[in-house]
């Protein structure tokens, strides 16, 4: 670990509020686990502050980008996240809330109307000794991004504050816990574009607990609305144990062994079994792709959910029993991976969702029983059952004409991960409404090529590690969704409050099937102003997504590790939008982002 300064000092909760209320708090999603505390564990926190008793140290690293000065919460996460909630009023104490006016941040809020008053406050003193409280606060200055990776894991590594895959999870590079940190979040409902969260919008990506009227609420996660994982189970990432399971059976061949010796090799913990390593697992995600894999999984999930519409749950209609204390993850992780072997491996399509649904009905209460007891689930018993398991549900497939080549499955669930979290002001990401202007009658808008050039070179520029995400077919507000909905009879669908309008329609009216506008664009990207490096890496990126019957096109611009210009132009993001830089200004910020 590389030589850093750490300093400890006390703060009270008014100083660390005041970096809360700028944002300069941040959370790096690689590593930090979601905010899962009770309000009842909320409660006894403030009643330790209230008392005047000990908290323990928070840890934060020092950061600086663009001249500002952030700090990156390692140790403290849930203790700052009950502190700064209760003195926004999203819980009480004893049945009182602190007083908004009490200090200058939370009086601004309430003023703006961000936040509202409770009805029976602390009184003002009471109020003033808890913004006053002085927490032991060591930061960690000038550290690497390994050297803080390595601090969390020795932190948590040490008992049992977290569970075997937060372990494994935390701070881990590599293309196996990428996909499943990113397929885990999606599939909860808690996925952001960008790994660095500030502090303020950790609430609505985070589980709701009984008490609180903010964050995900768990029984509406498609993990426990299909009785397949525990809630309790989901608190301690349980589900992302299950992804991690479903990636290696995607991607390993013969269908591996799940368990924890197992899954810790595939994440580079040395253990004395023969199972494929974490550089075989890491080549086999690769194989197929990070992003690819990420829409895969979502793909098969969202049919699953797609399938049992209506219907009730999963697991429940394959299995006929009452209760679920302990889910049924070996029975879907069965049929998950026969649905991704007949989809991604053979190239079928559901007949329909009925005929899915029919024969999922009582699925393991027939001929197949899936093996119980121990922790392990060993390849020979998969090699038996898996087969078995892929000939049952292929009765519900069948493949399609060679000439259907656009044919794949639903990816709402995809498009809904790629809209979740704070996007707002999200510099690497650009949501496009489609190719026409709203024109009557409509032509092909004669600037979007351009913008959209300038967008990806400007996101490539973020930094030598920068990837931004171009979303072609996402009205920018209701009067162009409805504009849309006038001109071609196209109606928006809603995800995650954005107005998803699709371009099917659009390119059909300009001439063009989904094929032909595919390579039409990737020659136009391949043939610009761009440099040739540059250009076909984003050429490659650009695809057709369907959600529902909508057709979206993605563009992953990607950062080739050094400044890049459009037409000699230089351009780069500036909150959500693009902007064009002086050479001299240019070079300043690129000395700040790339060196």
């Amino acid at each position: 670990m590389q030589s850093s300064e750490l300093s400890v000092q006390g703060q009270s909760l008014q100083t660390l509020y005041n970096l809360y209320f700028n944002k300069r708090l941040v959370v790096n999603r690689r590593y930090q686990r979601k905010l899962v505390w009770s309000v009842e564990e909320k409660v006894k926190l403030v009643d330790s502050v209230v008392h005047e008793l000990p908290i323990p140290l928070i840890l934060l690293a020092q950061r600086k980008k663009a001249g500002v000065e952030t700090y990156e919460i390692i140790d403290g996460l849930q203790r700052l996240d009950t502190f700064f909630s209760f003195m926004e009023n999203k819980f009480a104490y004893e049945g009182k809330y602190f007083d908004l006016d009490t200090i200058g941040d939370t009086k601004a809020r309430l003023d703006a109307g961000d936040i509202e008053q409770g009805e029976e406050k602390l009184s003002r003193s009471e109020s003033l000794a808890i913004a006053n409280y002085q927490i032991p606060v060591s930061i960690y200055r000038d550290a690497s991004t390994s050297a803080i990776d390595e601090v969390f894991r020795r932190i948590n590594s040490g008992g049992r504050r977290l569970s075997l895959q937060e372990i494994r999870q935390a701070g881990v590079l590599g293309s196996l816990a990428d996909v499943v940190r990113r397929s885990s979040a999606s599939i909860r409902g808690d996925g952001t574009f960008s790994e660095n969260v500030a502090l303020n919008d950790m609430d609505e990506l985070s589980i709701s607990r009984r008490g609180l009227d903010y964050g995900l609420a768990m029984e509406n996660m498609f993990w426990v609305r299909h009785d397949i994982v525990a809630q309790d189970d989901i608190r301690s990432s349980g589900d992302e144990e299950m992804v991690l399971d479903l990636v290696l059976d995607a991607v390993i061949r013969p269908w591996p062994t799940s368990g924890w010796q197992n899954r810790d090799v595939a994440y580079g913990v040395p253990r004395k079994i023969r199972t494929a390593s974490s550089d075989e697992v890491n080549a086999a995600v690769d194989a197929v792709g990070v992003e690819e894999l990420h829409q895969r999984i979502l793909s098969v999930v969202g049919l699953v959910d797609d399938v049992m519409a209506g219907h009730g749950s999963l697991g429940r209609h394959m299995v006929k029993l009452e209760t679920y204390e302990k889910g049924t993850q070996r029975q879907f992780q069965a049929v998950f991976a026969a649905l991704y072997s007949l989809t991604f491996e053979d190239g079928m399509v559901p007949k329909s969702h009925d005929a899915v649904r029919a024969v999922l009905d009582n699925f393991w209460g027939r001929k197949l029983s899936i093996p119980t007891g121990g922790s392990a689930w060993g390849k020979d018993k998969k090699k038996d059952l898996y087969p078995n398991v892929k000939r049952n549900l292929r009765k519900a497939f069948y493949k399609p004409e060679p000439k259907r080549v656009t044919v794949q499955l639903n990816s709402r669930m995809y498009i809904d991960s790629l809209l979740q979290g704070p996007i707002a002001e999200e510099p690497l990401i650009e949501l496009k409404q489609g190719f026409c202007t709203l024109s009557d009658p409509p032509v092909e808008d004669p600037d979007l090529f351009e913008q959209i050039m300038q967008t990806a070179v400007g996101m490539a520029n973020q930094g030598k590690s920068a990837e931004g995400l171009i979303l072609i077919g996402v009205a920018d507000k209701p009067s162009a969704a409805d504009r849309l909905e006038q001109i071609f009879g196209v109606k928006a669908i809603t995800l995650q409050n954005q107005l998803v309008v699709g371009t099917a329609e659009q390119i059909a009216h300009l001439g063009y099937d989904v094929d032909k506008w595919w390579r039409k664009w990737q020659a136009k990207i391949q043939s610009s102003k761009l440099s040739s490096e540059f250009a076909n890496s984003l050429a490659h990126t650009f695809k057709p997504v369907f959600c529902d019957g909508l057709l979206l096109w993605e563009m992953r611009p990607k950062s080739i590790g050094k400044p890049i210009t459009y037409d000699g132009r230089f351009f780069v993001r500036i909150g959500s939008s693009t902007q064009e830089m002086a050479a001299d200004d240019f070079l300043s910020h690129m000395t700040m982002h790339f060196s």
